[in-house]
């Protein structure tokens, strides 16, 4: 924004986030009556292009978002794909959501409600962060998505373990992120491989990927993701040979490496680390995956169509107030 822009908050509130925490309808009712504060509820996904059309129409120049992972990424393929806005509005992720990975990167750094009312009200000189978007091109619903963590493979199921079992019992953030990464790792330290038996993580997917028209890797694989944060869940950086593209795409094989010895190295290794044969980490603009399994960004699931890989690219520079 120049310094001429008036500027104009807007706070979007999804209050089922986070398991109706409460946070977002607390800080929405102590903005209601504040001037230059535009507040819209929703409680559906079906409500927000309405509501983004009420911003853009209210002159709405920075957008805070209190939801989860889901909601941001929902919002951000609105404004990137239909562009409600002239000029999409600068970001502020309030991590009031049950999964909130992308705001622990990216997100606005005052914790506190007050804090975050008093800065929505005033829109004083801040910290400005600004990072790439990936776009999924060619889901099978033909919905492209712009988000900021890809995963299939062992990727999917353990966050659709941790949405079921986890987030159903009212576990979620760290918490539930660490009783995953329990569970994902537990099977393969104390159980034998069996591959078949579809109950597990740790069994193998069929996962191809290309990029730049070189294929690398085909075959087993445990999992893979592409993201474009700089760091993942519980702070992991499970990336190496650095960032030289917006796109950080890494594989694990199958078998499993063993645990005890590569766990630590691979969530948090210098980008020279050494890996177990057969991983892979690489930077990119774009690339194509295949899988028979689902697909899950930012914790909401999709399929690929069947008979063509799955398009991810490089999506829209998008900018975050961190506060």
């Amino acid at each position: 924004m120049d310094g001429q822009t008036v500027k104009h908050a807007g706070l979007l509130v999804n209050p089922t986030s986070g398991k109706s925490s409460g946070k977002g309808m607390t800080l929405a009712n102590m903005l209601m009556t504040a001037p230059n504060v535009s507040t819209r509820i929703i409680n559906r996904f079906e409500q927000l292009p309405e509501a983004l059309n009420i911003f853009a129409s209210e002159g709405v120049t920075d957008l805070f978002i209190s939801s989860g992972d889901g909601t941001i990424q929902a919002v951000q393929t609105e404004l990137a794909e239909r562009r409600p806005f002239k000029v999409i509005p600068r970001l502020a992720l309030l991590p009031h959501g049950t999964t909130n990975m992308t705001a622990a990167d990216l997100g606005f750094r005052r914790a506190s409600l007050r804090d975050q009312a008093d800065f929505i009200q005033n829109l004083e000189t801040t910290s400005l962060r600004q990072r790439r978007s990936l776009r999924v091109v060619n889901p099978l619903d033909h919905k492209p998505r712009h988000g900021m963590f890809l995963g299939t493979g062992a990727a999917t199921e353990a966050t659709l373990y941790c949405q079921k079992t986890l987030n159903a019992r009212n576990i979620k953030g760290s918490l539930a992120t660490f009783a995953t990464l329990v569970a994902a790792v537990s099977r393969p330290v104390f159980t034998r491989p069996n591959p078949s038996d579809e109950t597990r993580f740790d069994r193998p997917f069929p996962i191809e990927i290309t990029s730049g028209g070189v294929q690398r890797c085909a075959g087993a694989q445990l999992l893979m993701f592409s993201t474009t944060l700089d760091k993942l869940i519980l702070g992991a950086r499970p990336f190496w040979h650095g960032k030289t593209a917006p796109i950080r795409t890494s594989v694990f094989p199958y078998p499993v490496p063993s645990i005890p010895r590569w766990l630590l190295p691979i969530m948090y290794g210098s980008e020279n680390r050494k890996m177990p044969q057969g991983a892979l980490s690489f930077s990119s603009e774009s690339l194509e995956v295949s899988c028979p399994s689902n697909f899950v960004i930012d914790g909401e699931f999709f399929a690929a169509k069947r008979d063509e890989p799955l398009r991810v690219e490089t999506g829209h520079l998008f900018t975050y107030i961190c506060g």
